[in-house]
């Protein structure tokens, strides 16, 4: 029959074992899911004990895949750190790049941060680099000596020769520090002219010479911008330099049509002005413009200036030993000092050349600076560029390669200042003293590292008083006024076209110091936002408790910029 075939036989032989060997494997997967004890979710099964091995026992099942490994939930943000997130993320300032950093100045823990580790272009925050340099390297004593020399003089007074009015980097010769705010005369110039005089010269047959041989370096910073450079802040540097190296123009309207008033302090003809404004009939018009050229003193007005449109123009000068000489000149000759020659400069390459005799010739005059505690002072409180570039030029002479010229070789000093300071300087840019060149970058971590760093340096006091404080001085007088911040916080502010920074220090209202900065680029049109958010975060930060309660049912509400203030319930770890 079919059945006894033999191949028949083996066909239904293997279905018959396969039927019984599948059978047995569901009654074990019966029993072992019946027998299984409940597990608690989410804890980790036990591991069973070892198992023998009987021939007769069925073939177990294939392991069970483990259940996923439990990951414990990541800690959730402080509010503070919340609260920083939310000023990257507001509306206004989505175009722009954003870094903060806030730290406790005793123990460094990090309490916030966004691309805290990221390189940003600082602006005038690099004064907070190049000060505590100067400090470190240079000492807040620090002085320097502005010196006239001439060849001895006859019995009758008589000076064969030139008079050679030698700077060494002092950023003081100004009006800036005359008892009265109103004296606009150049008084340090102007005690050097009466010690001539009173050394009883009266004739100099040659020429007043402005010797800023003291610095080779170039008179401009690395990656400034050319259309900076008429301006005062965009002054040229020199080892002489007076009256900040710039003249204040005061420009005021007069009756519709006619040419606009203009008066220079300090009162000089060394520049040429060339007035082609008039004023406007209309409020709303205003076209009014100033322009000097990159190689001359020649300024020129142009446009129409409104009736209620007068205004101060700081416009930097050209070639600042001349000026010096030519101030000084006037100085002599107003003192009955008679002068036959003319005006020279001489720069070190000149004086490669050609070294000056000293001991040929006969000092006359000399003034000693203000310590550099001042020049740090002035840098930071009023943001000066003059002052921040000649002080790295004073590291670059004092501390740098002598082969190199002092701006370059103080950017390598205040580089290995930072290194010293235990702050990563490969991975940033230092191109000038004073943060005006578009070349620097610093990250917001670097500036923290540096502020916790000058914390417990000796000259602590001396730079932290040197800094603005929020509603009451310098370029931070007029901000934060009205809040825990005022008269708190203490801060470089920085500012260039597209970019707006803060950092420094601010007691928070738990008692903790804290240090922070904030900087954000390519603003373009949104620069006060990000001025804005830099209150803000300083703001918050006064306010800072350093704890947080439970969460409320308080809704939240809407705040400048459509970004969402903080809940009650963050209030007592971040701001009101």
């Amino acid at each position: 029959m079919l059945y006894q075939a033999p191949w028949l036989r083996v066909a239904i032989g293997l279905m018959l074992a396969v039927g019984a060997i599948w059978e047995s494997v569901l009654v074990v997967e019966a029993q072992r899911a019946s027998q299984a004890a409940p597990r608690r979710a989410g804890k980790a099964p036990a591991v069973p004990p070892p198992r023998s091995w009987s021939k007769n026992a069925p073939l177990p099942s294939p392991p069970a895949s483990p259940p996923a490994a439990t990951t414990a939930p990541a800690a959730a943000p402080s509010p503070l750190q919340e609260f920083v997130e939310r000023i990257a993320n507001r509306p206004a300032l989505q175009g722009a790049r954003l870094g903060i950093r806030v730290e406790d100045a005793e123990t460094g823990e990090v309490l916030a941060d966004v691309a805290g580790e990221k390189r940003f272009l600082p602006a005038s925050n690099m004064k907070l680099v190049t000060t505590a340099a100067a400090l470190d390297v240079l000492g807040p004593d620090f002085r320097v000596r502005t010196s006239v020399y001439v060849p001895p003089p006859d019995a009758k007074g008589v000076v064969t020769g030139d008079l050679i009015l030698v700077g060494r980097g002092d950023p003081t010769i100004s009006n800036r520090y005359n008892a009265d705010k109103k004296d606009t005369r150049l008084t340090p110039l102007e005690q050097l002219a009466d010690q001539v005089a009173a050394a009883g010269i009266k004739e100099i047959t040659g020429d007043v010479v402005g010797d800023e041989s003291y610095f080779r370096a170039a008179p401009l910073g690395d990656g400034w911008g050319w259309d900076d450079l008429q301006w005062y802040y965009g002054a040229e540097v020199s080892a002489l330099s007076v009256a900040d190296n710039h003249v204040m123009l005061t420009v005021t309207p007069t009756r519709p049509g006619e040419k606009v008033a203009v008066t220079c302090t300090p009162a000089t003809d060394y520049i040429t002005l060339r007035n082609e404004a008039v004023t406007a009939a209309s409020k709303e018009t205003d076209t009014f413009g100033l322009h000097r050229g990159l190689a001359d003193n020649i300024i020129e007005l142009y446009g129409a200036l409104p009736p209620n449109g007068a205004r101060e123009l700081g416009v930097a000068i050209h070639n600042p030993a001349r000026f010096a000489a030519h101030m000084f000149r006037d100085m002599l000759v107003r003192r009955g000092i008679v002068v036959r020659g003319g005006i020279r400069t001489a720069d070190a390459n000149l004086r490669q050349r050609q070294p000056l005799a000293l001991e040929t010739l006969r000092e006359v005059a000399f003034i000693e600076s203000p310590p550099l505690s001042l020049w740090v002072r002035t840098t930071n409180k009023i943001s000066s560029n003059l002052y921040a570039e000649i002080l790295l030029r004073h590291l670059g002479k004092a501390r740098g390669a002598p082969d190199k010229d002092a701006d370059v070789a103080g950017c390598a000093v205040v580089a290995e200042f930072l290194s010293r300071a235990g702050i990563a300087v490969a991975e940033l840019k230092i191109r000038d003293g004073s943060g005006l060149s578009r070349l620097d970058n610093l990250t917001p971590s670097a500036l923290t590292a540096l502020l916790r760093f000058m914390r417990k340096h000796p000259a602590w006091e001396v730079f932290y008083d040197s800094l603005p404080v929020a509603g009451v001085d310098g370029t931070l007088r007029s901000r934060m006024k009205g809040t825990r911040a005022a008269e708190n916080l203490r801060a470089k502010t920085g500012t260039l076209d597209d970019v707006s920074a803060l950092a420094g220090y601010v007691t928070a209202a738990s008692g903790r110091l804290l240090v922070f900065s904030f900087v954000a680029n390519y603003l373009n049109t949104a620069r006060m936002a990000g001025v804005e958010a830099g209150d803000d975060l300083g703001k918050a930060l006064a306010e800072y408790t350093g704890t947080a309660t439970a969460p409320t049912k308080a809704a939240a509400k809407t705040g400048t910029n459509d970004e969402p203030m903080l809940l009650e319930s963050d209030v007592a770890g971040c701001c009101r």
